[in-house]
């Protein structure tokens, strides 16, 4: 009885394996979802700054700028840096571009009873362009613009 295997169970595993790796490619987030990956992350940050806010009964404010965002409490008028636990400062990944001057900057500020001051943040990156928005009820919503 020879040992070894049989041309026929060599194609079968390397078939198995190419669907393997074609599964792998397609699941893989490309270059094309980083920025709408971004734009999610900020707007989660955006939700978690608003609860902050309304446990803590303390206004909570995001900058965002062209270097990334930082968040901010008020503390009996004063602004203090807010920066333990998920509010540490982020930076935008390298290709990520706030829209706007270099001096551009926005900040949304919820108060504690769970409203917001309206604004708006456009973040581009490889043509592709992506709104983050925040109404005057502190929602939150993403547009992927064109």
């Amino acid at each position: 009885m020879p040992h070894g295997f049989t041309l026929v169970e060599l194609m079968v595993v390397l078939v198995i394996l190419g669907l393997a790796g074609v599964a792998v490619a397609l699941t893989a987030p490309g270059d094309g979802r980083r920025l709408a990956l971004e734009a999610d992350t900020l707007a989660a940050r955006l939700v978690r700054a608003q609860e902050e806010a309304i446990l803590t009964t303390r206004a909570v404010q995001v900058t965002v700028d062209a270097g990334g965002y930082t968040f901010a409490r008020q503390d009996f008028g004063d602004w203090q840096p807010l920066d333990d636990g998920p509010f540490g400062p982020v930076t935008w990944n390298e290709g990520t571009a706030l829209v706007g001057d270099a001096d551009h900057r926005v900040s949304f500020r919820f108060d504690p009873a769970g409203g917001a001051r309206t604004g708006e943040v456009q973040l581009q990156r490889d043509g592709q362009k992506v709104r983050v928005a925040v109404d005057a009820a502190g929602e939150v919503v993403v547009d992927g613009l064109r």
